[in-house]
This record gives structure tokens, sequence and C-alpha cells, in this order.
């Protein structure tokens, strides 16, 4: 069925007038019965389209573990372990945080009397402490949600069903340039990795051919080819950490013998890092 203008307004109305009893139900209520009420609060936005969006988009990018440390802080006023909770500036961080703490509470990963006693403290009762949150925790935050649907409702700003759908166009969008830049960063690489590792191990024959033809004693052959030998077949283990090992005792071999290495292991070190970024 496809609702006029009239009463989808009429829903989203409706829909804003449940949330908001909940919300004075839940301030105007008692201490223990708070969780009742927190979980009516958050029902009336789960069965609603046009709050759960609102919701959805104030969570976008949002970070909760960084939010709690500026939100809820030490007490400059009292000693001990006491906190208090900082009301955010912004609409749509107060949505996303508080949101987030009333979902931490139904979900018991907060406990609300230890939450109330560290960051709404008032006279050491339950009663006094839940009495602060309310007025200034929950008050802000129905409020700042009766405001932005208000202004939903009378046109003022964008739907926020219509804003979610975007933002998930937009995301999707982006999840597919970052996967298609991701196939392209990785194909180049491993273009380059095959072509440099391919003339790293020319290089490496040469400096072989190159060793056996030094006038070097055997015994001084032996050991350059053995680390010619150990840098190849390091290449060929795709080991970075073996590579990167193998390599500096090439190099050191290298300065060494400049008279038959030292090009080869400049040209070596400028191939090598397509194929440690290959790795």
């Amino acid at each position: 069925m496809i609702l006029t203008m009239e009463e989808s307004v009429l829903s989203k109305q409706e829909e804003l007038r449940l949330f908001l009893e909940a919300g004075e139900d839940l301030i105007n209520g008692k201490y223990i019965l708070a969780d009742i009420k927190i979980v009516s609060l958050l029902k009336t936005i789960a069965q609603s389209e046009a709050l759960l969006a609102l919701f959805k988009n104030s969570l976008v990018d949002f970070d909760y573990e960084e939010a709690k440390k500026k939100y809820l802080v030490k007490n400059k006023f009292f000693s001990g372990d006491k906190g208090e909770f900082v009301l955010p500036e912004s609409s749509r961080e107060i949505l996303a945080f508080v949101f987030n703490v009333l979902m931490d509470i139904d979900g018991k990963r907060i406990e609300l009397g230890e939450f109330l006693n560290k960051y709404f403290y008032e006279d050491g009762s339950f009663s006094s402490g839940f009495a602060t949150f309310s007025s200034s925790m929950i008050r802000p935050f129905c409020n700042t949600v009766k405001a932005l649907m208000t202004s939903v409702i009378e046109g003022k700003l964008q739907d926020p069903i219509e804003a979610l759908a975007e933002e998930e166009e937009r995301q999707r969008q982006q999840k597919i340039q970052e996967e298609a830049q991701q196939k392209l960063d990785k194909e180049l690489s491993e273009k380059a990795y095959g072509e440099s590792l391919k003339k790293i191990k020319e290089i490496l024959l040469n400096n072989k051919l190159k060793i056996k033809n030094a006038k070097i004693s055997v015994g001084e052959k032996e050991q350059m080819i053995l680390v010619v030998d150990m840098f190849a077949n390091a290449l060929d283990s795709q080991d970075k950490d073996s590579v990167i090992y193998a390599f500096v005792a090439y190099r050191y071999m290298a300065k060494a013998h400049p008279f038959a290495l030292f090009r080869a292991s400049t040209k070596v070190s400028k191939l090598l890092q397509d194929v440690i970024n290959g790795l």
C-alpha cells in the first residue's frame, strides 16, 4: 500500500508522539522501574522506520569508545573515581552517544546503579542519581529527537529514511571504488613484482659468472657464490624477512668486492623494493 503525503506525515507524528511519551515515562518514573522504561523507549525507536533511520544516520562513522572519553569524564569536585557526564554539543553526537548508552544498559553491559553512582552522583541515593541522569542526559536526548523529527515532518530537514538510503548508496559506491582500486594495485604490484624478480635473478646469475672468472681464491669464490645462492633461494621462498636478511648479506659482500658486484648491488636494491611490496 502506498501512503499519501498526509498519511506519511501523520505516521511520523504518531511515531514521534509514542517516543516522547515513552521518554517522559522514563524521565518521570522511578529508579526501580528504569530498566523497563528504557526497554519501552528503545522499542518505540525499533518500531518506527523514521526514528530508526534517524539513529542509523547519527551512528555513521560514530566512535563510541572515543566518545566515552569525551563525555564521561572525571569529576573535578569529587575525589576518587567519581565522574560526570558532559552533554555533547552537536545533535548527532547527542543521539548517537545516548542511544549507545541506553543500548548498553538494556544489554547489561552497563549496570545502571553503578553508572548512576559514578557519573550522576548526588547524595548517594539511586533516586537522586536517577533524577540527575534523567534531567541531564535523557531530557536533552528526547528534546533533540523532537526537534529533528519536527523539522523532518515540516519539511525543513531531509527525511532520515531518504538520507539513510543515500548514505548506504554512497558507502556501496565507495566500497566498489575501493575494491576496484585494490584490484588494480594488486595487479600492478604483481606485475612489478614479477618483472623485478626476473631482473634480479638475471643479475644474480651474471654475478655468479663474474665471481667464477674473478681473480680471487677458490675459497672466496665459494663463499660469495653461497651468499648469492642464499639470496636467490630466499627470493624463491617469498618470505619477506628471509629476503631482507639475505639481501643485507649480499649487499655487504658487494661492498667488500666492489670490482665485481657494486653496480649490481645498486640495481638489485632498487628492484628489490617492488619485490618486498609484492610479498
